[in-house]
């Protein structure tokens, strides 16, 4: 019988390194969530508010699902259902935060044909170039250029400190052990 002996480069991360969303453990205090639900003319939207650590205000996320619903019951079905899939640890903050960015860069590019950057921006310096445009440009508030960039913060930028970044272990495959 063989085996792979592994060897680790750098550390293995734990439950406490993980980055903002991670499962929790029974030790964590609760997490909560609220689905806020919004008319837009004939449809509904959904605004999540995501309480990683109830009473740590630092830690209190809004999340704009970028999909509109045809009924407030509909909308409100959605959102409960996205509070329960991150409770449950089935989706992040992170995830979701990245998906609400991808969602404004998609639905400004249908607005505006001719967009900078063409494709959705992958760093944050990309990220702070384009809405700094997109303001200048009139085609979000800066209000809505402040949430992004929050968002942007929270799930690009590993000098944060609310994202440790951790090595994987690897497989040394020249190493077999036969037994």
């Amino acid at each position: 019988m063989s085996r792979r002996r592994r060897r680790r480069s750098g550390r293995p991360c734990d439950d406490s390194q993980r980055g903002p969303g991670a499962q929790i453990r029974s030790s964590d205090p609760p997490q909560r969530g609220t689905v806020v639900c919004h008319a837009a003319g004939d449809r509904w939207t959904v605004e999540l508010r995501l309480d990683e650590a109830p009473g740590d205000p630092t830690r209190l996320h809004t999340i704009l699902l970028s999909r509109p619903y045809a009924t407030e019951d509909s909308a409100r079905r959605a959102g409960e259902q996205m509070v329960h899939d991150w409770q449950a640890g089935k989706t992040t903050i992170r995830d979701l935060m990245l998906a609400e960015l991808a969602a404004r860069y998609r639905k400004l590019r249908e607005t505006h044909g001719r967009m900078h950057p063409p494709t959705v921006p992958t760093t944050r310096s990309a990220w702070e170039t384009a809405l700094t445009m997109w303001v200048e440009r009139g085609w979000i508030t800066p209000d809505d250029a402040q949430h992004l960039r929050e968002h942007v913060t929270h799930t690009l930028d590993p000098g944060s400190g609310r994202m440790q970044l951790c090595r994987l272990s690897t497989t040394d495959s020249e190493s077999n052990l036969t037994e």
